[in-house]
C-alpha cells in the first residue's frame, strides 16, 4: 500500500505545483505577439499592466463594482477580408493566482460584448477573461450606427460579426494570448453569457463546437428572427384593440395569475412553480375595481382582451401561431410598455424589437412602426425568417459535433422572462433530443433548467429562485464529471434581503415542496 500511496502524494504534488506555475506569467504583457486568428487579419496589439484597478458598479450589468483587479490587460484589433470592420477584443489575465482556465463572455441586446463589466468578475474569480465589440458597439441599445451601409442596405458583415463571426474570434485570440502569457494552455475553457450572450453561448455550440468545454446559456435569444419580430405582437395588440392599458393595470393581472395559482405547488411563495397547470382566466377581472396612483380604475373587457392575447401569443390570419406568448403570471408591461403623449397613452415598443423592424425589416430608420396591424406583422414574421435565419437564427438542434468534442451545455431559462419566451427555449430542447436520441441521451451533454419566477436573466421584477453560482456547477459537470441533477437557488426578499433556499430541477422535471421549513431547499425534491 506504501507505493500507490506515495505515487499519488507525488501526482498530487504535481498538480498543485503545475497549478502554481501557471498562475504565473511567462512573458511580459506589453510583449505579447500578434495571435493567428483564421480568417481574420490582425491590425494591432496592446497589452498594459494595471494594479489594484477598480470595475465600477453599472446597473442592471454589473450591481457591484469589483475592487484590487491586478491585471494584464490586452487590446486586440483584427478586421476580415473585404468587410471593412474593425473588430475589438479585450483580453484580462491575472497577474497573479490565474486558475488555469479561460472564460469567454457575452454581450446583450444589440452589443456583442460589455468588455469591463463581465471581465472583472471573470478575472476576480481567477480566470483569464475575454470579451469583443464585434466590430460593431458597446452600446446594447441600438444597432443605428452600423445596421445599414450608406446605401441603406444591410450591413451583412456587420450584422455576420454581431451573429456568430465575432465568437470564433474571441475564443481563438484569448486562448492563444493566454498561452503565450502563462506559458501553457488553458486546462479547460468555458463560455458565459444571458440574453445575447447566451445566443453567443449557443452559436459556439452549433458552429464551433470544440472552441468550449463548457457552455453556461441563460435566456438565450435563440430564434432570433422569429421572436424578436414576436415582441412586437402586445404593441400591435393594442393599436388594434385601441387599447393602452397602465403598468398598474397589466400588474393587476399578474398579481390575480398569482394569487389563484401560487399553492399549487403545496407553498406559498408569491411564485407559480409550474404555470402549464394554471388555468387562470384574465376575463374574471373584467369589471373589477383597483386603485392606481390613487385613482379608482375598473378593468374592461378590452384590457382584458389584450392580456389574453398576450399570454396566446402572435397568431396568423388563419389562426395560425406564429410563435409563443408569455407565461402566466409573468409580468407584462415591458413588450406591452406605454407612454403618455399629450395626455393620451400611446405605445412604446422595446427597443430591440423596435430596431430590428425598423432597420433589418423596413430598412428604414424612420419607418413608422405604430401602423404595424395584423396582417402586415404576419409579413413581417415572413421576412424576418427568409432573410436572417441563417444568419442569426442560432436554432440547429444538431449538436453532435460539441457532443463528440466532449462539451458539456448548462441553459437556463427564468419561467417569467417577459422579454425572450421561455417556451423557445423549451421547444429548443425537445428539438435536440427528437434528433438526438431521446432525453436521456441528450442529458448527457445538456441541461435545461427553468427558474419559476425569475425575469429575464434574473433582473426586472424576478420574484423567483435565481440559480446561486450556475457556472460552477457548470466547472464540476465538465472537470469533476459532476452532472448537475439539481442548481442550488435562492430566492431573495425585496425588502428584507431575507433568503429562502430552493433548487431548480433539469427539464421536463420541478421543484415540488415535500414539507418542513419552507426556506431550505432541503424541503423540495425533483418530479
Amino acid at each position: 500500500m506504501i507505493v500507490p500511496l506515495l505515487l499519488f502524494l507525488v501526482m498530487a504534488w504535481l498538480v498543485v505545483a503545475t497549478d502554481a506555475v501557471q498562475s504565473c506569467p511567462k512573458n511580459s504583457c506589453a510583449k505579447l505577439k500578434a495571435p493567428n486568428v483564421p480568417g481574420a487579419e490582425v491590425i494591432s496589439i496592446n497589452g498594459i499592466e494595471r494594479w489594484n484597478y477598480t470595475v465600477p458598479a453599472t446597473p442592471p450589468f454589473l450591481l457591484n463594482p469589483v475592487f484590487g483587479l491586478n491585471i494584464c490587460d490586452v487590446d486586440v484589433v483584427l478586421t476580415h477580408p473585404n468587410a471593412q470592420d474593425q473588430v475589438h477584443v479585450k483580453v484580462w489575465l491575472p497577474l497573479q493566482k490565474w486558475n488555469g482556465r479561460f472564460q469567454a463572455n457575452g454581450g446583450s441586446g444589440y452589443a456583442a460584448g460589455t468588455f469591463d463589466l463581465t471581465l472583472g468578475p471573470s478575472v476576480q474569480e481567477g480566470y483569464s477573461s475575454a470579451s469583443t465589440d464585434a466590430g460593431v458597439t458597446v452600446n446594447p441599445l441600438s444597432p443605428g450606427a452600423w445596421a445599414l451601409r450608406p446605401d441603406g442596405s444591410v450591413n451583412l458583415d456587420a450584422l455576420t460579426n454581431f451573429a456568430y463571426r465575432s465568437v470564433h474570434d474571441m475564443a481563438i485570440v484569448g486562448k492563444e494570448i493566454t498561452e503565450q502569457f502563462y506559458g501553457a494552455q488553458p486546462r479547460y475553457s468555458y463560455w458565459n453569457g444571458c440574453s445575447t450572450g447566451g445566443r453567443q453561448g449557443m452559436t459556439a455550440a452549433q458552429r464551433y463546437p470544440d472552441l468550449f468545454d463548457g457552455i453556461l446559456a441563460g435566456a438565450p435569444a435563440i430564434n432570433w428572427a422569429t421572436y424578436v419580430v414576436a415582441e412586437q405582437w402586445a404593441q400591435v395588440v393594442m393599436a388594434e384593440e385601441e387599447t393602452f392599458p397602465s403598468p398598474c393595470e397589466l400588474k393587476a393581472f399578474t398579481d390575480a395569475a398569482i394569487a389563484q395559482c401560487d399553492e399549487l405547488d403545496g407553498i406559498e411563495d408569491g411564485v407559480i412553480s409550474n404555470p402549464d397547470i394554471c388555468h387562470f382566466n384574465p376575463y374574471r377581472l373584467v369589471g373589477s375595481k383597483i386603485n392606481c396612483d390613487g385613482a379608482k380604475i375598473i378593468i374592461t373587457e378590452s384590457v382584458a382582451n389584450v392580456v389574453v392575447k398576450m399570454l396566446q401569443g402572435p397568431f396568423g390570419p388563419s389562426g395560425l401561431s406564429l410563435w409563443y406568448g408569455l407565461t402566466v403570471g409573468a409580468p407584462l408591461d415591458s413588450l406591452a410598455n406605454t407612454t403618455v403623449v399629450n395626455g393620451k397613452r400611446v405605445g412604446f415598443p422595446f427597443f430591440v424589437n423596435d430596431a430590428w423592424i425598423r432597420y433589418y425589416l423596413a430598412k428604414d430608420p424612420n419607418y413608422n412602426i405604430s401602423a404595424i396591424d395584423y396582417a402586415k406583422l404576419g409579413q413581417l414574421f415572413a421576412q424576418s425568417s427568409a432573410e436572417y435565419d441563417d444568419i442569426i437564427g442560432t436554432d440547429n438542434p444538431d449538436l453532435s459535433g460539441f457532443h463528440s468534442a466532449g462539451g458539456k451545455l448548462l441553459m437556463w431559462h427564468g419561467l417569467s422572462d417577459q422579454l425572450i419566451f421561455p417556451k423557445g427555449s423549451i421547444q429548443y430542447r425537445t428539438r435536440v433530443e427528437r434528433l438526438m436520441g431521446g432525453s436521456e441521451k441528450v442529458d448527457e451533454f445538456f441541461r435545461l433548467f427553468l427558474a419559476p419566477g425569475v425575469d429575464h436573466c434574473a433582473g426586472g421584477t424576478t420574484i423567483g429562485a435565481v440559480p446561486s453560482d450556475p457556472l460552477k456547477a457548470l466547472v464540476a459537470w465538465v472537470e469533476e464529471k459532476q452532472s448537475p441533477d439539481t442548481l442550488p437557488a435562492e430566492i431573495v426578499h425585496s425588502c428584507s434581503g431575507a433568503k429562502m433556499g430552493r433548487i431548480l430541477c433539469p427539464y421536463p422535471q420541478i421543484a415540488q415542496y415535500m414539507g418542513g421549513d419552507k426556506n431550505s431547499a432541503n424541503s423540495f425534491k425533483c418530479i
